[in-house]
């Protein structure tokens, strides 16, 4: 057997270890616990070996360009951990009047551009597993990427049930994972993201029912296995209630939506000319909008009750007068205390900002808002290639990207991508998107042919789903 067929072998079982240790001990919302580091150092060898085989045999386009910007995103932090003059250490307004503080307390430091070189360097290490998984998810073959996401479908299938285990225990019980009620989070110590996990399944499993009808008309897989996953989907939709998230909520059905017409469930191209479809996209655009509008019903409900529209609002600011440096990633809890307003002075440190888009703007400054531009980028460009192409590859990349974007749209209330359970999920969807949208094949198009004085149609063969050639 040759050394990138034994390593490609290799590869799959050791990334979906570590993603299953991952979701094990990665639920969390506190920017380190003693798990952490055990898990950096497990996705090392996975980055190895995945970096190994993508340089031995090569990577697609849009492979190369979705590896460019994972180490931009690596990047952003470890450029944290350098020195910098003093004078571009002052620069921003907030480390003008930390600098007179200092001085007055005698405290002479070694600038960096982190306030908190320590904590950024931890948030390196932590970015490991996310790495590790995305590497692995480009350098796998189509058919262990598919197996890739049926693991991802599964861990959050195991999490809803051990979430039903732990609700039935008792307050007291010596079996509960927290010492406290963390409600329907199973193994997510923070309910929203139980929401944002059952929806990223809910998105699997569609576009992995639409794949395996496309392996059914090739006679690779049993007629009616699509039902079994469309069941799973609607399953999970029924779950992101129990997680009392309005913000999940208000994306499940949008996110149902589109991956329902993404990934060809319900061909777009022909809805019109068949009644049955029609009124079945109907319906799920009417369900759609019935769940985003009481949804934000919801939503007003917690801008009353709650202070994530404050923390936002505070965070935006903050991270004015940090810029154009930011203030260091992992440094949010230091340095939005230090400047929160009174409304935000509360008994409970305030951990992070819950926005994502706030929390980043402020601990990485331009340069993170820079990069955040070209991930964003990506995926629009993703988004116009997979609205050309069709087939099985087509159908899983398009699934990875609403599960993508239903994180990023979560990301503007909370913050899912802060945990490394989900860190590295969204880390091996990344992966799959990319590797599956450069094999994609473009969609099939009507070609004119004249014969003589007569025109007559040549239609490229094409099964109702995607392509019958393997792709």
């Amino acid at each position: 057997m040759p050394v990138t067929e034994f390593a490609r072998r290799l590869l799959f079982p050791a990334v979906s270890v570590l993603l299953v240790a991952c979701w094990l001990g990665g639920g969390v919302t506190v920017d380190d616990t003693g798990l952490d580091l055990a898990l950096a150092l497990l996705a090392l060898p996975v980055v190895l070996l995945a970096t190994w085989l993508l340089l031995v045999e090569g990577a697609p386009r849009w492979v190369q360009i979705g590896i460019a910007l994972a180490l931009a995103i690596a990047l952003v932090p470890a450029l944290q951990l350098l020195p910098i003059p003093d004078a571009l250490w002052r620069l921003p307004p907030a480390r003008q009047a930390l600098a007179v503080d200092l001085a007055a307390a005698g405290v002479q430091v070694s600038p960096h551009w982190s306030l908190t070189p320590y904590a950024s360097e931890r948030g390196l290490w932590m970015l490991l597993p996310a790495l590790a998984a995305f590497l692995a998810a480009c350098a796998l073959w189509p058919v262990q990427r598919r197996r890739l996401l049926q693991v991802m479908l599964g861990l959050v299938l195991f999490n809803v049930g051990f979430a039903f285990f732990q609700a039935g225990l008792p307050p007291d019980s010596d079996l509960r994972l927290y010492a406290f009620d963390n409600g329907f989070g199973g193994l997510l110590v923070n309910t929203n993201h139980q929401a944002t996990a059952c929806i990223i399944g809910m998105v699997l499993a569609v576009g992995l029912a639409a794949e395996a009808k496309l392996r059914a008309l090739r006679g690779e897989t049993r007629p009616h296995w699509h039902w079994m996953y469309l069941g799973l989907a609607l399953f999970l939709l029924l779950m992101v209630p129990l997680s009392t998230s309005r913000a999940g909520m208000v994306i499940v059905l949008p996110a149902l939506a589109l991956a329902v017409f993404a990934s060809d469930v319900v061909p777009l191209r022909r809805i019109l000319r068949t009644p049955g479809r029609l009124l079945l996209a109907v319906a799920v655009v009417v369900l759609a909008v019935i769940g985003v509008r009481a949804g934000i019903g919801w939503m007003a409900v917690d801008q009353l009750d709650e202070l994530r529209h404050v923390m936002r609002a505070a965070a935006m600011a903050i991270g004015a007068t940090h810029a154009p440096w930011g203030s260091g990633v992992g440094s949010f809890v230091p340095a939005f205390e230090q400047a929160a307003p009174a409304a935000l002075q509360l008994p409970n440190y305030v951990n992070h900002a819950h926005n994502e888009y706030a929390q980043w703007w402020m601990t990485t400054g331009w340069l993170g808002m820079l990069v955040l531009l070209l991930v964003l980028a990506l995926l629009v460009a993703v988004a116009i290639r997979l609205a050309r192409s069709q087939g099985r590859q087509a159908v899983l990349a398009s699934a990875c990207w609403v599960a993508l974007v239903a994180v990023l749209a979560h990301s503007w209330v909370d913050y899912p991508l802060r945990t490394l359970t989900l860190m590295a999920t969204c880390g091996a969807l990344a992966g799959v998107m990319l590797a599956a949208v450069a094999e994609a094949r473009p969609r099939a198009h009507r070609q004119t042919r004249l014969d003589g004085q007569s025109a007559s149609q040549t239609i490229v063969l094409t099964d109702e789903l995607g392509d019958f050639p393997a792709d």
